[in-house]
């Protein structure tokens, strides 16, 4: 099933205060996992840089150190100021051997991303605390039933304010991050 993502991204020097606001308004921990994001690059079949779209496999190890893997493609952003996209999930039981398929298929896995993540829920917010390695920390709010990108944006502020987050939200994703930071990017670029 293909669903929009709305989704807001802040860097923060630390969690602490953050998850304090959190646990006091009520919102519940649902997982602290560890998540590597593969990312595959089609080329030369499909240039998904060139076209602003992703493919990548998701290992995350939750509490109980038990490995599960999705797959998910991820569309080109709809608006340029904000993170909002389409994108397709599905579970996978063994995320290393679709990993080994693309590779024996010559389509090489390009980026691998790690972060360690905390998960809360707050009615229709998820909120991620993530570290991020080599880029730092960061705070990604999702909320779930908005229908629009000024209702989104709304809610966003809402909560920013509450649980005390500064900042402007950050549209590129962390892969985007991380190729800056060693001077590349993402977007129609060949390495």
């Amino acid at each position: 099933m293909t669903y929009t993502e709305y989704e807001a991204k802040f860097k923060v020097r630390d969690h602490g205060e953050i998850e304090r606001a959190l646990v006091k308004l009520g919102a519940s921990l649902i997982d602290q996992v560890f998540e590597e994001d593969h990312y595959i690059d089609l080329y030369p079949c499909i240039d998904l840089k060139k076209r602003d779209e992703v493919l990548r496999i998701r290992i995350t190890r939750n509490s109980s150190n038990r490995v599960s893997g999705e797959l998910t493609y991820k569309g080109p952003k709809k608006f340029k100021d904000l993170k909002v996209r389409d994108e397709i999930s599905i579970e996978i039981g063994d995320p290393f051997k679709l990993l080994d398929i693309f590779g024996r298929l010559g389509f090489k896995n390009r980026y691998v991303i790690r972060k360690q993540r905390k998960i809360y829920r707050l009615g229709t917010y998820k909120i991620f605390l993530d570290t991020v390695e080599s880029l730092g920390r960061f705070v990604e709010i999702e909320v779930e039933g908005v229908k629009t990108a000024s209702e989104f944006v709304s809610k966003i502020e809402k909560l920013k304010n509450i649980i005390n987050i500064s900042g402007v939200n950050i549209v590129k994703s962390y892969l985007e991050l991380w190729l800056e930071e060693r001077g590349k990017k993402y977007s129609g670029e060949k390495s």
